[in-house]
């Protein structure tokens, strides 16, 4: 079903929950309340997957249970609360896989690698073996020089069938540290080929193929490295290096 119907069904239900509550009991906290549960529900059910405003609201439908469950019993209303709290486990579970993948991309990316390592252990004991994740784990097992285990996690998740430049440039990085130069250099082209803007792939490209003793293609490589950052000190030393070696 294309995506345009489902948001057309989403805002009938939403109407209809509105005409609801007019015609019966309105009040601003119960509508509020029930269209959310609709479009959290609804974004369950219809595949239309994790975006920001989905997980966004998905939290302050939590906030709304915790309420609910204290207005219930507070009245001694016991179906409200246990109902509320029983709804409140449930976004909590559902909310956990990605809220520890947050996390562990939190860490990794301000440099508290071991406490990233936890999150995606974490995960993957509960949520067992994901693509993603175990993209994420072979990165910080990189950045904590593990070059063994990390590239275990990467291939796992490549045979999982995880196709994305973060992947790739990892495997460059964990093959490059680890001396096999030629797997690196093909996995850091994969990378440049999906997002041949990024001048870190560029680079790399370019430092093994220097490594590799290919210095024509280096200078093609580095060439394009130049389009997108032309005054980089780094690749004039790549260039002074080129020299010094084919002299």
């Amino acid at each position: 079903m294309d995506k345009h119907v489902k948001y057309f069904i989403l805002a009938i239900l939403l109407t209809a929950n509105l005409i609801f509550q007019c015609t019966y009991s309105f009040s601003i906290w119960d509508t509020f309340t029930s269209s959310l549960l609709i479009i959290i529900l609804f974004y369950q059910f219809a595949n239309l997957g994790q975006n920001k405003v989905s997980k966004f609201l998905t939290y302050v439908m939590m906030v709304v249970c915790i309420i609910e469950t204290y207005i219930g019993i507070k009245n001694n209303d016991w179906l409200l609360a246990y109902g509320s709290f029983g709804f409140l486990l449930l976004l909590l579970w559902v909310c956990l896989e990605p809220t520890l993948n947050t996390l562990a991309r939190f860490f990794l990316r301000h440099g508290h690698f071991s406490t990233a390592l936890k999150f995606e252990n974490f995960s993957i004991f509960i949520f067992g073996k994901k693509p993603y994740i175990l993209a994420i784990k072979g990165s910080t097992l990189n950045m904590l020089k593990r070059y063994d285990e990390a590239l275990v996690c990467l291939e796992e998740s490549e045979k999982l069938g995880y196709d994305h430049p973060f992947l790739y440039s990892n495997l460059g990085y964990c093959n490059s540290y680890l001396g096999n130069y030629e797997k690196a250099l093909d996995y850091f082209k994969l990378a440049s080929k999906i997002n041949p803007k990024e001048f870190g792939y560029l680079f790399s490209i370019s430092q093994i193929l220097i490594a590799l003793g290919n210095y024509d293609e280096a200078i093609n490589y580095i060439n394009k490295a130049y389009e997108l950052n032309e005054n980089n000190e780094l690749l004039d030393e790549l260039i002074e290096e080129i020299n010094k070696l084919s002299n």
